[in-house]
């Protein structure tokens, strides 16, 4: 019976390994130390234990097992009963994920935060290397990239947006971001195949049905962006702001060649 006992103990741990390797893993993304995690996956699989019980079960070195303990009580992660010597369990599972959820909603904080010093630290220096060199063309590589760079340009608008997009998909991407600069009151000119489009586009951007295949943005008579091919790999856009780019950008969508008038 003995034997039976310790082999049903044994394909336990086997089976319950991925699952704490996983936590631990979650755990450290969420900034936890290494050996905090591993001491509080030792911890959910007993009712209690003591730092001696913990060292001799994870192997944490006996210098690093308290600076982890500490570490989890912090995060509100286990309990500590005084005693001597102490004693530790994990929290109630509940409560834990509500401890996670919080540590991650800090986290997602704190890289926003990160984000928004960046951009702020960028702005000032791209406003300094102004100079002819802003004119020349440059390559957006990968839909994903100029679709990015497309929603950037709309979210930057101030006065006016002409979208040409004979790319149905492509519109589809840029669509919500349109209706946010409308809402904003950015004049929209929007030329796209006879699709249905989102209800306030219809009010507010004036209309007209492409008949080239093309696909261009324009943004407050400033920036141009054209876009060639639209399959995830081989897609490519080419930004500027070079004044006779911009204008040839615009005159796509005054010629009636391209673009004819909506009914």
């Amino acid at each position: 019976m003995t034997e039976v006992r310790a082999r049903a103990n044994v394909l336990f741990e086997e089976a319950a390994r991925p699952s704490l390797e996983e936590i631990a893993a979650t755990l450290r993304e969420l900034g936890i130390g290494g050996y905090a995690a591993d001491a509080f996956c030792a911890l959910v699989r007993v009712p209690q234990a003591t730092a001696g019980d913990l060292i001799l079960k994870t192997g944490i070195p006996d210098s690093k097992i308290y600076y982890a303990l500490d570490e989890l009580a912090e995060k509100g992660l286990i309990e500590v009963q005084a005693g001597k010597p102490k004693t530790y369990r994990a929290v109630p599972s509940r409560e834990a994920e509500a401890r996670l959820a919080g540590m991650l909603d800090a986290k997602h904080e704190r890289e926003r935060g990160a984000v928004k010093r960046v951009s702020a630290l960028l702005e000032p220096l791209r406003a300094a290397t102004k100079s002819p060199s802003t004119d020349l063309a440059f390559i957006v590589k990968g839909l994903p990239n100029v679709v990015a760079r497309a929603q950037s340009m709309i979210a930057s608008a101030r006065r006016e947006v002409v979208v040409l997009a004979s790319d149905e998909r492509f519109f589809r991407k840029l669509e919500p971001d349109l209706v946010k600069a409308g809402h904003r009151r950015v004049k929209l000119r929007i030329a796209v195949p006879d699709i249905a489009i989102d209800k306030d586009l219809e009010k507010s951007a004036e209309l007209r049905s492409i008949v080239c295949s093309c696909m261009i943005l324009v943004v407050d008579g400033q920036q141009v962006l054209t876009v060639t091919r639209t399959t995830e790999d081989e897609a490519y856009g080419i930004t500027s702001t070079d004044e006779t780019l911009v204008r040839l950008g615009m005159e796509y969508w005054e010629s009636p060649r391209c673009c004819v008038e909506c009914d």
